[in-house]
């Protein structure tokens, strides 16, 4: 039920940014953040289409499907995701070029732990993020982007005493406000 409700809204999303008709100096960006490769190898990649002067509908995903093992069972620890977002970004001066803000609706699937803690936690988190950033102009074709950010929402999550054995402490829903995001993006301007 949750998934098809986001789903339903990242479709009314897109087909309000395609409704819009052309825009002035319509682009397209396709761009991928060199910090998640750093998060135990997150690959990753987000677009964006402009929809006005100042403003920029992004659609991104995260998919990280590795398991480390150091020697043994017992050293194990991951990372894993499947996450998708969609949103808009509001840029003050122009298009793919110097500041701005965005905020995007989240679903990440994951399951992390046994590298800064022991107790692993695996599920299902829906949200709302807000990030901002800038954007530095190195060609008319080629951008650096810099941003943080942090998303908020809900999780059904269960919560396991190590990352191999399968011992459920917790599970339920819970609150949440994560950090999200800090990027270091290499993004083409087509």
């Amino acid at each position: 039920m949750e998934r098809r409700f986001f789903y339903s809204i990242v479709a009314v999303l897109g087909l309000l940014c395609l409704s819009q008709g052309v825009a002035y100096a319509q682009r397209w960006s396709i761009g991928t953040n060199i910090v998640d490769y750093a998060n135990l190898g997150t690959l990753n990649a987000e677009s964006s289409v402009a929809i006005a002067q100042h403003c920029s509908f992004m659609a991104g995903v995260r998919f990280n499907p590795w398991t480390f093992r150091h020697g043994s069972e017992d050293k194990q620890f991951q990372n894993r995701k499947r996450c998708c977002y969609a949103g808009i970004r509001y840029w003050p001066w122009h298009i793919y070029s110097g500041w701005w803000t965005a905020v995007q609706l989240q679903y990440q699937e994951y399951n992390r732990g046994g590298l800064f803690n022991w107790p692993t936690e695996e599920g299902d988190a829906y949200g709302v993020g807000l990030s901002i950033g800038y954007t530095l102009m190195v060609h008319k074709s080629f951008n650096i982007e810099f941003g943080v950010g942090a998303w908020a929402g809900s999780t059904a999550y269960t919560a396991y005493s190590c990352p191999y054995c399968g011992d459920v402490m917790d599970q339920g829903t819970k609150f949440f406000l994560w950090p999200n995001n800090v990027m270091v993006s290499l993004v083409y301007i087509l």
